[in-house]
């Protein structure tokens, strides 16, 4: 599930509270930071990227369009105000949306919804560029993250590579790293010979098969088991074949 990290700039502390609460009923949502100074919220968003800000607009020292002003284009804006006057303005600055306060949950989740639809859609459109390859024969390869952070995966780290829909989750005992990525790019980055397709929707690495209870693989270390599809079984088998004592 796409998580979307956002923040809170309101000078109300009230109006904090009802946000913040809002916010821990929307599974999608996670809170990083909240603040009532626009200022330490503009030295913050600096250093640390989030898609989504929750914005009041008539605020000391900084209104909440000045502000969008110096954000990135990319970050998504909610504004979140008692006065409907600035809604043009807002708008006219490309907000996702304005809330006039006071706001009931269902019109502050449609609001998330629409967040959570656009930047779905553009990830989806964005060109995939998650698998680097710094030599052809290494022992690892880098994947970038939903979270837009890179990270190196050791082959030999992988237990099963699990499909989901554009994206791909890979685990190891310890993490599991979500990209979006294809099936087909993952599974061509892979040692041919350590690793095996078992269904449409999994990948899995030969040396971490504990056991295969009639269509399940069981796994090492951790409890989760992966199913053996029809299509996959023949040739899964077959190479398991190649492997057996005699």
């Amino acid at each position: 599930m796409k998580v979307i990290n956002c923040i809170i700039v309101e000078d109300e502390p009230y109006a904090i509270d009802i946000l913040s609460d809002f916010i821990s009923k929307v599974p999608f949502l996670n809170l990083t930071q909240t603040f009532t100074n626009p200022i330490e919220a503009l030295l913050y968003l600096k250093e640390s990227a989030v898609d989504l800000i929750f914005l009041d607009i008539n605020m000391p020292e900084l209104s909440g369009i000045d502000l969008i002003k110096m954000l990135p284009k990319s970050t998504e804006i909610i504004i979140t105000s008692a006065f409907s006057e600035f809604a043009l303005a807002g708008f006219e600055n490309n907000v996702l949306d304005y809330l006039l306060k006071p706001f009931a949950f269902d019109r502050f989740l449609q609001a998330s919804q629409k967040a959570l639809d656009k930047l779905l859609l553009l990830a989806a459109l964005k060109p995939a560029v998650p698998v680097i390859d710094l030599q052809s024969k290494s022992d690892s390869f880098y994947l970038k993250t939903d979270r837009g952070k890179i990270v190196r995966i050791n082959f030999e780290d992988i237990i099963y590579i699990e499909g989901l829909k554009n994206y791909c989750s890979v685990f190891t005992e310890t993490e599991r790293h979500i990209s979006l990525v294809s099936m087909k790019t993952l599974a061509d980055s892979l040692p041919q010979e350590d690793f095996a397709r078992t269904h449409k929707s999994y990948i899995i690495a030969l040396k971490r098969i504990k056991a295969i209870d009639g269509n399940m693989v069981i796994f090492d270390k951790i409890k989760e088991k992966v199913p053996i599809g029809v299509t996959y079984r023949d040739g899964f088998f077959a190479l398991l074949n190649n492997k057996m004592f005699k």
